[in-house]
């Protein structure tokens, strides 16, 4: 082999080996992406490595802000809009900032309030109320947040209980399987104690389902999988819409945690004693994850309740597609994988308290949250953890508090 033919295969091999790491060795900046965040009187699309700030929407302490799908990759097909308050701003494509705003439709003889709203699955339209002027009753409206056409209105609903959606509306609200469900007040007049009723509407057909329930306030409603909606009281704990009885098997002495987004799992803990233990140590508390349909449940953490350290204890977070959630237990947060049924320690120690929940990355296996661990005034800590890299912290400097909305699609 001559001189040249071997300068030749050097070259070439050290071309692809720049190529081959390029390839698959990339550092942090180029793999974490951007987060729909609050501070400073301001809705921003943040660079999570440089902390660059593009500015979407004026957003006051305490105005309600409300991402849609496409911010978090739930609705592929659809844009990010974020609402704040009866204002809706679009996110633009790559996270570049807002795109002007959209004032949500009332009508004559309506006026807005802060009620709850609701993001149906294709990531396009919106649930929320208007009040009537002269009845003081709320109406609900759907919006298709893309022309602003209105496409359902319902007279007295309760404004305080968000819209449930069944799953099949991720195709379009026209789908076959697509219902919203909702809560309509008693008529004025009918007494304190008269019923309230469940509704299930199917926009594809007109046709309505109806349940009584009684007048006491109601926390949450979600779908079962079997088409069931299913209402909580404030202690969260879930009912079923057609006969009243729980939704799911829990054990006596359990206590809810969540449930997960599709209704198939519920986490709970329950404290249990170990088996052949002849110490004082022998009560643990579980974390337990159970399968409804087969009622099959797994052990997927414990501590020991006598030695049972604090820091940032807090109920589980779902990742949205509900195969996958991330808790907090004694300073460590843990990540629980369904599909492999494994828990992972993926970042300790914590030992403050959450400011913003955790939010999933749409591209990977990662989580961004906000503890209180700042530093001088701020007290605002931003920490990006994903498995495969370095841990991303940042000390956010702010009077005016931080939260995270969302991590947007790359």
């Amino acid at each position: 082999m001559n001189a040249q033919w071997k300068n030749f295969i050097l070259w070439a091999s050290a071309i692809l080996g720049v190529v081959l790491v390029t390839v698959f060795y990339q550092p942090a900046a180029a793999r974490t992406g951007s987060l729909l965040v609050w501070t400073n009187d301001r809705v921003y699309v943040m660079d999570i490595d440089t902390l660059t700030l593009e500015r979407v929407a004026p957003a006051s302490p305490g105005e309600p802000l409300t991402p849609s799908p496409g911010c978090m990759g739930q609705a592929m097909h659809a844009p990010c809009w974020v609402l704040v308050s009866d204002k809706l701003y679009r996110v633009e494509a790559g996270g570049a900032g807002g795109a002007g705003e959209m004032a949500l439709p009332t009508g004559e003889g309506y006026h807005w309030e802060n009620g709850a709203v609701s993001w149906s699955p294709d990531g396009l339209h919106l649930a929320y109320s208007v009040w009537h002027d002269a009845s003081g009753q709320a109406e609900l409206r759907v919006i298709n947040a893309a022309d602003g056409s209105v496409s359902l209105k319902a007279e007295g609903v309760d404004p305080d209980v968000a819209v449930a959606w069944q799953p099949a509306c991720a195709g379009e609200l026209e789908s076959t399987g697509c219902e919203i469900g909702y809560k309509k007040l008693p008529d004025p007049g009918a007494g304190v104690n008269a019923p309230a009723m469940l509704i299930a509407y199917q926009p594809a057909s007109g046709k309505v389902r109806q349940w009584l329930v009684t007048p006491e306030p109601l926390f949450e409603l979600r779908w079962s999988p079997d088409n069931m909606l299913l209402y909580s009281r404030p202690q969260r704990f879930f009912l079923r819409a057609d006969d009243h009885s729980p939704a799911y098997r829990m054990p006596d002495g359990a206590q809810l945690a969540n449930m997960s987004p599709d209704g198939r799992y519920t986490i709970y803990y329950q404290p249990f004693t170990l088996e052949d233990c002849s110490s004082q140590d022998c009560t643990h508390l579980g974390v337990w994850l159970e399968l409804q349909a087969q009622e099959q449940r797994s052990l997927i953490y414990n501590v020991n309740i006598n030695h049972q350290q604090g820091g940032l204890n807090f109920i589980p977070t779902w990742r949205f597609d509900s195969q996958a959630l991330v808790f907090f237990q004694e300073g460590k947060l843990i990540y629980y994988d369904v599909a492999k049924g494994e828990a992972t320690i993926w970042y300790k120690p914590l030992p403050g308290k959450l400011r913003s929940v955790p939010v999933f990355s749409p591209n990977e296996e990662a989580v961004a949250f906000v503890d209180d661990q700042g530093q001088g005034y701020s007290q605002y800590r931003l920490l990006v953890i994903n498995p495969r890299l370095q841990p991303v912290e940042h000390v956010i400097s702010t009077k005016e508090g931080f939260r995270v909305l969302a991590w947007l699609p790359n």
